[in-house]
């Protein structure tokens, strides 16, 4: 299993891919899973591509396509990929009767150029990523356990059934709204998601990350009027300094008193020359908290910035949120099935309840879908001792985990028993 394991996760670290354009990773998906007895969905039946806000454009997603055909893809699983989206569900039914799982997996990489140190493991090995994207978040070593796990569920052993989604775009919190009005979580009662790493020791079982954060991913876009800098500047609006002003005023936005705040903007666009005032300026930004109402108030303080900064410098603005991911409260009675079944495996050293997550994740849009339709989910963690954060040029997980995680998933999968946290 490790063998497999270590090189698949390899595989596709060499060839990270964007959000939504992980062509070449959807096709190495297919391709490991052909002549499994399993249902496979891709395309509309996986995704709806015309509900995303900012799909890449089609050059991206040739430019896309075009890679993995270099990499060696199947010519015609590349194109149906590029046509119809990344996303991929498949099913397996048990041989009785039990609950209906959904096990998230995401396949995407970030748009960071990996370290070449001597000292960093891809670069030293040999497998670092050759394409302009990273796996800087774990989510290779994701892809490999969820095709492992599938292989070693094949033989049907199991009560209930296991839907497994490939989900395209969860950095940027685009990819599960794109997969629930495609079925990907109809009938489920039990949802999970699992993230490697976290600076963790390897191996270790978290039944739940805690402070999930809840976000808003929005753009701004100002209008302004273009005249000559210096003949007519009187005739112009600018939209930069629309932009700038309304920037320097969200990052300065006060901290809440009563939950965790962040707000970053990443991106900034405008202007045509030096002696031009500029009549467009876009940026993108985001906003974070623990607490879905505080997320919810920091956007609309966003807005007021915006508006305001538009009033000042008589241009037009627009805000549009480009995607956002919800708070979660995990299920106790589920965190409880989880730990109890690490504990059968690893002993109680080797399993704790919860550990701070700190971040955000769109697993919590599947989650949230699967409680409100009366099931019960959460967002285990498995320990990857990485030695630099997620994000990083140098992020790295010790490949010692990914066997103790597809053991844990198969055992909390294959052998539900009524859950007893004290052992």
């Amino acid at each position: 299993m490790k063998e497999d394991l270590v090189r698949l996760r390899r595989e596709i670290h060499r060839h990270a891919e964007l959000p939504f354009l992980e062509i070449a990773t959807a096709a190495l998906i297919l391709r490991e899973l052909d002549g499994l007895p399993v249902r496979i969905r891709t395309g509309s039946d996986a995704m709806r591509r015309d509900q995303v806000v900012d799909y890449p454009s089609a050059e991206k997603v040739m430019e896309a396509a075009d890679a993995a055909r270099t990499a060696g893809a199947d010519e015609q699983t590349v194109a149906s990929l590029a046509q119809d989206g990344t996303a991929v569900i498949v099913d397996l039914p048990g041989n009785r009767p039990g609950p209906t799982w959904a096990l998230r997996f995401d396949i995407d990489g970030l748009p960071i150029i990996e370290s070449d140190v001597e000292e960093h493991a891809p670069a030293r090995e040999g497998f670092a990523s050759r394409t302009e994207a990273m796996h800087a978040c774990g989510h290779d070593g994701h892809t490999a356990i969820g095709l492992v796990l599938i292989r070693r569920l094949i033989d049907g052993d199991f009560p209930g059934h296991v839907r497994v989604l490939f989900q395209p775009a969860e950095e940027g919190c685009r990819g599960a709204a794109a997969m629930i009005p495609a079925g990907a979580v109809d009938g489920v009662d039990r949802f999970l998601a699992l993230h490697l790493g976290h600076a963790l020791p390897t191996g270790l079982a978290v039944g739940t990350g805690v402070d999930v954060q809840a976000t808003v991913k929005y753009r701004v876009r100002f209008t302004g009027v273009e005249a000559h800098a210096a003949g007519s500047p009187q005739e112009g609006r600018n939209a930069i300094a629309a932009a700038a002003t309304s920037i320097l005023h969200i990052l300065a936005l006060p901290r809440s008193g009563r939950a965790t705040t962040n707000a970053n903007v990443g991106v900034i666009e405008g202007g045509t020359a030096s002696n031009i005032v500029p009549s467009s300026c876009q940026f993108v930004g985001e906003v974070r908290s623990d607490d879905g109402a505080t997320c919810a108030d920091l956007i609309e303080r966003v807005r007021g910035i915006v508006d305001g900064a538009a009033r000042i410098w008589d241009v037009q603005a627009r805000l549009e949120v480009i995607a956002e991911s919800t708070t979660l409260e995990s299920d106790d009675e589920l965190i409880d099935e989880v730990v109890a079944a690490g504990r059968r495996l690893f002993g109680d050293g080797g399993v704790q309840r919860t550990a701070p997550m700190n971040a955000s994740d769109d697993a919590t849009i599947f989650a949230r879908e699967v409680q409100r339709r009366g099931g019960l989910a959460t967002y285990v963690m498995v320990g990857g001792a990485n030695q630099y954060p997620h994000h990083h040029p140098r992020f790295d997980i010790d490949e010692e985990c990914l066997v103790p995680a597809v053991r844990w998933l198969e055992e909390i999968i294959r052998s539900p028993e009524d859950p007893d946290p004290d052992g």
